[in-house]
């Protein structure tokens, strides 16, 4: 294997984040900060080139000691972020994107990297789904490194068992049975492959109980009071009211804006022509004259004069779109603060909640179940159902009052 000496490597990352229009100043902060670390890490292990291994025991040693208290999570993601990065343009040669990916905490020697990463590839499933997969294999063959099997030759039903143990002592049921749904998938190509003699499909077979809950909606009055913190006189505001817009009008999931691209408007039909990355099913939705305004006064006198066809772009450079929907996500959560609506963990109050919205005033109105599912794209009913439950004024309709079967004086139950 070709050595590349990890302090060239470091610059090398430094001239990316040039090239991609980061300020000079804030790039050379990001190597005193993040780099640095990382080449003394690898001389104080007598390595001058860039060391895969040694880079994913960092992370470990990192993560161990966020978990003891030792660092702040701050300082956790700093130095993560500089080993995230430099690790991208060693094995790319160049960076991407700037913000650090969420994904990458589990960080695998090249052994386990490159089977995930082929595992991953024969996979036909959506976006989402690929996504979930990775995470699941990342953490599964980094917790394999740090009980002591820097590969697969001695993991067997046991190493497995104990894993799925070790899942279930800190996950919900809901993370759990999607561990174990992946983790059969995982193992279905290890044993084709021949990485493992079992596809341990029985063992993986254990019945999980799913909690299923239906978050709130929001409400037109909170709805309102969001896009009223939004300034539109920015090109930031600009921006992020036609996304806030067409979160409430046309229901899109936070992942399908973050991709909608120039292409995808169809000005002359009125139309907003997408593959949802869900269902991976094409949705056609009306281009309304609110949002396409929105859109319009984003293009003509907000947005970045790029070459990409990616429609939303970041107010800062390098001037890309988002890499998923959790910057939307984010997003959304600040205008929702500074509104002054609260909060709790895993309420459902997420940007999501303008999806359910939707959903709750189509079926309020009267609309058909079926004409729901096909404004919101959804490909199983039975998701459109849930929103019947937040209709709460029809349901009401539907409660039997006491008339012909009132109690007797004198008699209890």
């Amino acid at each position: 294997m070709n050595c590349t000496n990890v302090r060239e490597l470091a610059l090398q990352t430094v001239k990316a984040m040039l090239s991609m229009g980061i300020l000079e100043h804030t790039a050379w902060s990001y190597y005193t900060d993040t780099l640095i670390p990382v080449i003394k890490v690898h001389c104080e292990r007598g390595k001058e080139c860039f060391d895969r291994d040694v880079v994913t025991g960092c992370a470990h040693e990192l993560e161990a000691r966020f978990d003891n208290g030792e660092i702040t999570l701050n300082t956790y993601q700093k130095y993560l972020l500089g080993l995230q990065r430099i690790t991208e343009v060693y094995d790319t040669g160049k960076l991407v994107w700037s913000a650090p990916r969420k994904t990458s905490r589990f960080l695998l020697n090249d052994y386990y990297e490159e089977i995930l990463t082929q595992a991953i590839a024969q996979e036909d499933v959506s976006p989402k789904a690929k996504s979930d997969m990775t995470w699941v294999g990342k953490k599964y063959f980094s917790w394999l490194i740090q009980e002591g099997y820097p590969e697969l030759s001695r993991v067997g039903a046991e190493e497995v068992q104990r894993f799925m143990i070790f899942c279930s002592e800190h996950m919900a049921s809901t993370s759990v049975y999607d561990v174990k749904l992946y983790m059969k998938k995982l193992y279905r190509y290890l044993a084709e492959k021949g990485y493992s003699a079992s596809t341990y499909r029985e063992l993986l077979s254990f019945p999980v109980s799913r909690e299923s809950r239906m978050f709130p909606a929001l409400s037109q009055e909170e709805i309102a009071l969001i896009l009223e913190m939004v300034n539109r006189r920015t090109p930031k505001g600009k921006r992020d009211y036609a996304i806030l817009l067409l979160g409430v009008v046309t229901g899109l999931r936070a992942g399908d804006i973050s991709k909608l691209r120039l292409s995808d408007i169809d000005w002359r039909n009125g139309e907003i022509k997408i593959v949802q990355s869900k269902t991976r099913k094409s949705l056609a939705l009306p281009l309304t004259k609110d949002v396409g305004e929105a859109i319009q006064d984003y293009i003509l006198h907000g947005r970045q004069q790029t070459l990409t066809d990616t429609l939303f772009l970041r107010i800062h450079a390098p001037f890309q779109g988002f890499s998923n929907g959790v910057a939307i996500e984010d997003m959304y959560d600040s205008y929702r603060r500074k509104a002054g609506l609260p909060r709790d963990a895993n309420d459902g109050k997420g940007f999501h909640a303008l999806r359910r919205s939707l959903g709750k005033n189509l079926v309020t109105s009267g609309a058909p179940i079926t004409m729901v599912a096909q404004v919101l794209g959804d490909s199983n009913i039975d998701s459109t159902k849930k929103y019947i439950s937040l209709d709460s004024e029809h349901l009401k309709e539907c409660a039997l009052d006491f008339t012909g079967i009132e109690l007797e004086t004198g008699c209890f139950l």
